[in-house]
């Protein structure tokens, strides 16, 4: 079993922070979709079609994290505390602004590029953008209890991202801020406190804190380093298809 102290399990979550950042540099920021993206020269083609990929795993790790409470049940009723920021969380992503939540926020941005709600909820994902819901999901369904919550620690990553994606879509794409919100939204939501509320990554962190304070086994092939990384490859990885897909 591993089990840390708090100080332990906080300079644990930095490490991870610093390598899932300089992962995020080296993939995500250096395929020819962000780097066009940043200059405005992507296809408005490519943008619409990431979009579409990404609308349709936004509700999908959405609806993962609600499932978590019900698969890791008995860890909240031991940790009852931890509720309250669980349930920060959940009314930030389904009220905010009101419900349905950031969903609405999704389907308005997606509409300022020329895409339905249909198109941006319901279209095929290609299939190896797949694959990024698809990690989600098996971890949440067959891993252990903490390989799901470090799964999500590149949330803080993509918030920032987000603002790189606010910045081109305004300045080069046409968007005003508000239409752009949905970036300029989830760089707030996943970066920052806000709403007298924990940024999402923090809401992470504080799980993951009490769950190695607690004591935690790894299956052979998931340590924690692995399940916190690995998305951040499969973000690249959707890019970089739709990018073929488009070219």
């Amino acid at each position: 079993m591993i089990r840390m102290t708090e100080k332990q399990a906080e300079e644990l979550m930095a490490d991870l922070d610093a390598k899932i950042s300089k992962r995020w540099q080296a993939t995500v920021d250096r395929t020819q979709f962000m780097q066009e993206l940043k200059e405005g020269k992507l296809k408005k083609e490519s943008i619409k079609l990431f979009y579409q990929n990404w609308g349709a795993f936004v509700p999908v790790i959405n609806s993962v994290y609600t499932a978590a409470f019900y698969k890791h049940l008995w860890f909240f009723v031991k940790n009852v505390d931890l509720m309250e920021i669980y349930t920060q969380k959940v009314l930030d992503e389904f009220g905010h602004p009101t419900p349905p939540g950031h969903i609405q926020i999704l389907i308005g941005t997606g509409n300022a590029l020329g895409l339905t709600a249909e198109e941006v909820l319901l279209s095929p994902m290609l299939p190896k953008a797949r694959a990024l819901p698809d990690f989600h999901r098996t971890l949440l369904m067959d891993g252990l209890v903490q390989e799901y919550w470090f799964s999500v620690l590149w949330e803080g990553a993509f918030g920032a991202s987000c603002l790189d994606w606010f910045k081109a879509l305004t300045l080069h794409y046409g968007l005003t801020t508000e239409q752009a919100s949905y970036f300029s939204k989830h760089h707030e939501a996943d970066t920052m406190d806000h709403l007298d509320r924990k940024a999402h990554g923090a809401v992470t962190k504080t799980v993951l804190a009490r769950l190695l304070q607690q004591g935690i086994y790894e299956r052979p092939g998931y340590s924690m380093e692995y399940c916190a990384v690995t998305p951040v490859d499969l973000v690249a990885l959707m890019m970089d298809e739709v990018y073929k897909a488009t070219h």
